[in-house]
């Protein structure tokens, strides 16, 4: 996939406690144990739209590779029927690289829908392609080649069959816009002192998305003022699209008498 210019994912959740943090009067600040405050997401709610992709796309030409190579030979004077059955499987793989994004602490949870080429190829990857390991991922998808052809071989004549599998590759880059509506609520309570000691709620901050996610944190705007945030990546897949059994006959030699 080559070399990616890959930014720090940005951490909402960091976002809402250094701002929360600032809104706290001098009494709250002392009081507060600021290094672990309850963080509400319930109030806030996010809309990603589709994927977008642009760049290379489809490579020109696919590549055929043979999966499965049987010989049938037949020495008698007649021609002889055979039966070919086989299942071979290979994998359909696409590897995600997010070069700008976000998280929520450590939740990073973009969803993907697959370029159309592989939709369309049907290559095992029916749904939304979910990442949560990390910036760089890959997926994969098992695909079965199935075959059950009748073969017929004329008298003094071999045939070799090649179950051949052709894949085709894309590669481009991609975006998913995601815009926020809501407001996050940040409690604090009192420091803890003691093990069993309970702790008093200090102040609670309640901050809309419009002052939180604002164009210096790295943010868009929609048309009603809503932020919006921009995930950018690449995406490398090879996938199988088509599958043929192709015969050669060959003429068998024949043994000379002793």
């Amino acid at each position: 996939m080559g070399d990616i210019d890959i930014e720090k994912p940005l951490d909402l959740e960091e976002v809402v406690k250094t701002l929360a943090q600032s809104m706290l009067d001098e009494d709250g600040k002392k009081k507060a144990d600021l290094e672990n405050p309850v963080v509400c997401w319930e109030r806030m709610f996010v809309t990603h739209g589709k994927t977008e992709y642009t760049g290379t796309g489809s490579s020109p030409k696919p590549t055929a590779h043979v999966l499965f190579t049987a010989n049938f030979s037949n020495d008698t004077p007649n021609p002889q029927r055979y039966t070919l059955r086989t299942e071979r499987r290979t994998k359909s793989t696409c590897n995600i690289v997010l070069s700008k994004t976000y998280t929520i602490g450590f939740n990073l949870g973009i969803k993907l829908t697959p370029p159309n080429p592989i939709i369309e190829a049907n290559a095992g990857f029916h749904g939304e392609m979910s990442m949560a390991k990390g910036v760089n991922e890959t997926f994969e998808q098992e695909l079965a080649w199935t075959v059950d052809n009748e073969i017929q071989v004329p008298p003094g004549h071999m045939t070799r069959a090649d179950l051949v599998i052709k894949e085709d590759e894309f590669d481009g880059d991609f975006s998913i816009k995601s815009t926020f509506y809501g407001e996050v609520v940040v409690r604090y309570k009192t420091k803890k002192q003691r093990e069993m000691e309970k702790r008093e709620l200090v102040d609670t901050v309640v901050l809309g998305v419009k002052r939180l996610f604002t164009r210096d944190k790295g943010f868009e705007q929609d048309l009603e003022g809503r932020p919006v945030f921009v995930t950018r990546g690449k995406c490398k897949c090879r996938f199988g699209i088509e599958q043929n059994v192709l015969l050669k006959e060959m003429k068998l030699e024949q043994s000379e008498p002793n």
